[in-house]
């Protein structure tokens, strides 16, 4: 009985974390190699870019020395979410 209730608990707790911003896409997005340029030209080493299923462009990179995740809105280019670890 424990199993199914442990699942369920962490379904709960790990789906709003796992989940991104939502970004809707314009006719005329940013270029995604501006993104990747304007990162490490602030000093940041791209590991992997890709579009989220929320439809942002997604770096995944080190910022000194730091693992970082970071969203941007495809409309505009600007910064929509920062995760570190």
């Amino acid at each position: 009985m424990k199993k199914p209730m442990i699942a369920v608990l962490f379904a709960v707790l790990a789906g709003p974390a796992l989940a991104g911003p939502s970004c809707t896409p314009a006719e005329q997005n940013t270029p995604a190699w501006q993104i990747v340029k304007g990162f490490e030209e602030q000093g940041g080493e791209v590991i992997k870019f890709k579009v989220s299923s929320g439809k942002c462009y997604e770096i995944y990179g080190r910022v000194e020395g730091k693992k970082v995740e970071i969203y941007y809105d495809p409309a505009t280019g600007k910064e929509l979410e920062r995760n570190e670890s």
